[in-house]
């Protein structure tokens, strides 16, 4: 058999080919550099001089991007610079109502001025800077919009938001249908302890709230037995009928929640033998527990059925 002979190359010739290479690389990047491309790039638009009574709950520091196109070189450059922030005085703004606008043409110039005179605005996004003052503001609730449950024997008690309310601006027409504003959807579950979450509120067109995030606050607590001795009384009895039960109390044991515990008492709670559940030919009923309440669970009655007897009162007419 043959052998297969594979001469390489000696070191004179692999240094030869790599600075053709070299050469080769650098000839194409000066070829790509060389061509027109698009980038963005970010600007911070500052309001100064903002009168003490304008009411003014926008930011007043914006991000505004700009689309523009260059070669290569210029656009790299633009990667490593620090842009200077543009600075607006108030004046400049257009008040419609609490709504302020600045188009962002009337920016061009001072744009322009840290740019190279090669480079080519394509885009401004947005077009217009909006900014509010609390002329057209009205509060909203916000509502929570989550899966939220706790651990075995933890209970989740009521949440709180804070705030429980922003200042919403959009159109007549869009603010009047507006009841509350939801918050995006967010899931903890099996807590054991209580918990703060940050949630963002759930975008509308042509609304704008500030704050635009809140925080809910998850309450939990440990559950705790709770016991109460309770009458048993009648439900659903014809007023002829008198109800007797052997007992006349009976035990009810509950979990409870330890932020709730001293809440619920025995008020709470109603022991009842329906007048359906009797039947005739038997001697025992079973009781039903009525509550008040939801900050119980795991709700046990001892005995849970009684023996009865049923006085029935009659009309004697002389």
């Amino acid at each position: 058999m043959d052998k297969l002979n594979i001469k390489l190359p000696s070191g004179r010739e692999l240094l030869l080919f790599l600075f053709f290479l070299l050469v080769s690389c650098c000839l194409w990047l000066m070829l790509t550099l060389n061509r027109n491309y698009e980038t963005d790039i970010d600007f911070i638009i500052y309001i100064r001089n903002i009168p003490e009574d304008a009411g003014f709950v926008s930011s007043d520091e914006t991000p505004l991007t700009i689309r523009v196109r260059d070669n290569g070189n210029t656009l790299i450059n633009y990667s490593l610079e620090q842009f200077l922030p543009i600075t607006v005085d108030y004046s400049e703004l257009k008040n419609e109502r609490g709504r302020l606008t600045l188009p962002v043409k009337q920016l061009k110039r001072r744009i322009e001025g840290q740019l190279q005179s090669s480079t080519s605005i394509i885009m401004y996004q947005p077009d217009t800077l909006v900014y509010y003052t609390r002329d057209n503001a009205q509060s909203i609730p916000v509502r929570v919009n989550g899966k939220i449950s706790s651990a075995r024997q933890y209970s989740v008690d009521e949440l709180r938001v804070i705030p429980d309310s922003v200042l919403v601006f959009a159109p007549s027409a869009v603010m009047d249908t507006l009841r509350y504003l939801s918050t995006e959807f967010f899931e903890r579950e099996g807590l054991r302890d209580s918990a703060i979450v940050n949630v963002e509120l759930k975008g509308i067109p042509n609304v704008r709230s500030v704050p635009s995030e809140v925080k809910v606050i998850i309450p939990v607590s440990p559950y705790a037995e709770k016991s109460f001795d309770l009458p048993i009384t009648s439900m659903g009895f014809p007023d002829s009928m008198r109800l007797k039960t052997f007992p006349s109390h009976a035990k009810v044991y509950t979990d409870v929640s330890l932020a709730r515990f001293d809440r619920v008492n025995a008020e709470s709670f109603k022991l009842v033998v329906n007048y359906e559940d009797i039947t005739t030919g038997t001697d025992r009923v079973k009781l039903h527990l009525v509550h008040s309440t939801d900050s119980v669970r795991n709700v046990r009655i001892v005995p849970d059925e009684v023996e009865y007897l049923i006085d029935i009162e009659t009309n004697e007419h002389n």
